[in-house]
């Protein structure tokens, strides 16, 4: 899609770099690709970074710091998902230059990825005049996945968390689930996407976050200020607020409040 070559020599590495760590914002995620000459390192934003060449060229030094990729090309390349521009080189005459690809998954043609159900997922991410056309865009690109029958159902649910992944990046959360209702997707597809856990999760806290503000309000504490308590007891401990604003002491639970001003 960006033209970079991945032909068949190429196969996800084995390395022992953990490039994550350097992510603190988990905003990236990167992929390293090897065959007998060359490596090929992909780094994924969901926004652009401004810092990002130096944090590729800390890459490059440990990947070049790797044996079994010490020899070879290194071929490095930054894809941003999202908004913004990311430099590609870092140039510090007279001694230091040093660059790198960057694509932007916003000048995709979506009509040319909405042809093939692997690459579908993209077209989300590409540029659109308003929410209605990216919308339509995603009912299309499910409707793509959905059948395409010479897919195993495993392959198309990887196509669709995919599609749901880049989804969240670029779209309200009620235009994506008015796009599945539109398909009338099926259950069994999205239940195990992380789309559809944080879903559920979000839907845990709202409950956990309801329930807390009813039994402050039946112990006698107005609604404005059960609401802040409710607020602060979530932030201290999901798994127990219910209980807590049932048995605590009223006066404790109203410091927590005084304690967040």
């Amino acid at each position: 899609m960006f033209g970079i070559d991945m032909s068949g020599d190429l196969k996800p590495g084995p390395t022992e770099l953990n490039l994550g760590i350097i992510h603190a914002d988990r905003r990236n995620a990167d992929l390293i690709m090897t065959g007998p000459h060359r490596v090929v390192h992909l780094e994924f934003q969901s926004r652009a970074d401004p810092a990002m060449a130096n944090r590729m060229l800390i890459y490059q030094g440990m990947l070049r710091g790797e044996p079994d990729h010490a020899d070879k090309r290194l071929h490095q390349h930054v894809i941003v998902l999202g908004k913004g521009t990311s430099p590609t080189r870092i140039y510090e005459p007279p001694n230091l230059f040093f660059r790198f690809e960057t694509h932007y998954a916003r000048t995709l043609d979506p009509d040319i990825l909405l042809d093939d159900p692997e690459c579908a997922p993209w077209a989300v991410l590409a540029a659109t005049t308003d929410d209605k056309e990216r919308a339509a865009r995603l009912v299309a690109i499910f409707q793509a996945v959905t059948f395409a029958n010479e897919k195993s159902e495993a392959v198309r649910r990887d196509l669709i968390q995919t599609a749901l992944t880049f989804a969240t990046l670029v779209m309200k959360r009620e235009n994506i689930e008015r796009a599945l209702k539109e398909v009338n997707m099926p259950v069994d597809m999205i239940h195990d996407t992380v789309w559809a856990q944080e879903l559920i999760e979000e839907g845990r806290v709202e409950s956990n976050r309801t329930n807390t503000v009813r039994i402050l309000e039946r112990r006698g504490i107005d609604h404005h200020q059960a609401e802040l308590i409710a607020k602060a007891l979530l932030d201290q401990n999901l798994e127990t607020p219910v209980e807590r604003a049932a048995f605590d002491d009223l006066e404790q639970l109203r410091a927590l409040v005084d304690q967040n001003d």
